[in-house]
């Protein structure tokens, strides 16, 4: 059961490439809107979830299970009356931008949530993970998952122009504002993983694979990332 990680920098093509990975390996595709949605929805169907693009395979109800014991272990464990360990509260740190994430705590309370959040995000993962066959973006899951031998950790580049037009094509915004968010989002993405993961954001050792996008092509890029998926998931199984 494949199991693959995507990141890169911002306006790299992760999400378009992960969905077109996931259809080819038939897994499942979560990216961090899924993770807050699916905490809303502890316990319930996730298929609508699944419906914001016709090309993604139905996200499992594994996800929302997962929501649900943690929410039961939170309680068993004393902590109900804890607004994060609520349903809500949950949602609110995996609904946090990754420049909200990044920056740095001045407070106990806000070390406590990037605890937590650290907790969520490690717990949410991992358990994605053991379930195989699944294809995350992003938020340090090549981090939380690099010990996990059948796993395929694989990073993006694409250059500024072309980062840039991805912006501009996802969000419907002007080249000026494309280029602006670019600017201030890359450097919260190095804090990001400094801060919460104490990792350089580009560490070569933490992926397998190093893809240009823009020279390979989107369908060459898809096809080597699912190859290498099967054979990392085949070589994990002999281990």
């Amino acid at each position: 059961m494949p199991i693959v990680t995507l990141t890169g920098r911002i306006g790299a093509p992760a999400s378009p490439l992960g969905l077109e990975v996931a259809h080819q390996l038939g897994a499942d595709y979560i990216d961090n809107q899924i993770m807050a949605e699916a905490s809303r929805r502890s316990g319930a169907s996730l298929e609508a979830v699944s419906q914001r693009d016709e090309r993604t395979p139905k996200v499992s109800e594994r996800l929302a299970r997962f929501f649900q014991k943690f929410l039961e272990k939170s309680a068993a464990a004393g902590s109900a009356g804890d607004p994060f360990l609520g349903p809500t509260g949950v949602e609110v740190l995996l609904s946090r931008s990754l420049s909200e994430a990044a920056q740095p705590a001045t407070s106990q309370d806000q070390e406590l949530d990037d605890k937590r959040y650290i907790e969520i995000i490690t717990s949410v993962i991992q358990d994605l993970a053991r379930g195989g066959n699944v294809v995350i973006i992003g938020r340090g899951s090549h981090v939380v998952l690099r010990e996990m031998p059948n796993a395929l950790h694989v990073y993006l580049v694409s250059n500024l122009e072309n980062r840039t037009r991805h912006i501009q094509q996802r969000d419907g915004v002007t080249l000026e504002a494309a280029e602006k968010f670019i600017k201030d989002e890359d450097p919260q993405r190095v804090a990001y993983y400094k801060k919460l993961f104490k990792v350089a954001a580009e560490d070569p050792e933490l992926f397998h694979l190093f893809l240009n996008v823009d020279n390979l092509g989107m369908e060459h890029s898809v096809t080597i990332i699912a190859q290498a998926a099967r054979e990392m998931d085949r070589q994990g199984a002999t281990v």
